[in-house]
């Protein structure tokens, strides 16, 4: 049985793209990408807008992974009844699904909740920042992808 996962933010250019990518990255690398699909929106994304700069620039050097083919896309309610699991970046785009599709919530958390990370539970923006936050950011994704992967 596929697994869809969808990776959630505010514009679906910076931290969501990234996750998707990464983990499609690590399941391919593991060998399982046959059971899932996984795909990235955004809670207020503006449709086709491409990664942002920085974020296509942190994947390509510090992991080698092409962002240049994504195109943000707004959550819809398809998405929402395909997905079996959404993981958002912060609490507060969990809330906002949660409000709109409050028959969706047991399969929304924010990602590093579900993953088990202790502390803050956001990842925060990286938008407007620089490489290195952006750099950061991508890592600490990286990191608790690692853990979600084991809990599924």
């Amino acid at each position: 049985m596929m697994k869809r996962v969808i990776f959630v933010c505010t514009g679906n250019t910076c931290r969501s793209p990234m996750a998707e990518a990464i983990f499609k990255d690590i399941i391919e690398e593991k060998g399982i990408e046959e059971e899932f699909e996984v795909y990235s929106a955004g809670v207020y994304a503006f449709d086709n807008d491409p990664a942002s700069y920085q974020a296509m620039e942190v994947m390509k050097k510090e992991f080698n992974i092409d962002l240049n083919y994504h195109r943000a896309k707004v959550l819809d309610y398809s998405d929402i009844e395909k997905a079996d699991l959404i993981l958002t970046m912060t609490r507060h785009q969990r809330d906002m699904i949660i409000d709109v599709f409050p028959e969706a919530a047991d399969k929304v958390h924010v990602l590093k909740e579900f993953a088990g990370v202790k502390g803050d539970p956001d990842i925060i923006d990286p938008f407007g920042q620089d490489y290195d936050v952006y750099k950061n950011c991508a890592y600490e994704i990286e990191e608790v992808l690692m853990k979600v992967l084991e809990k599924l």
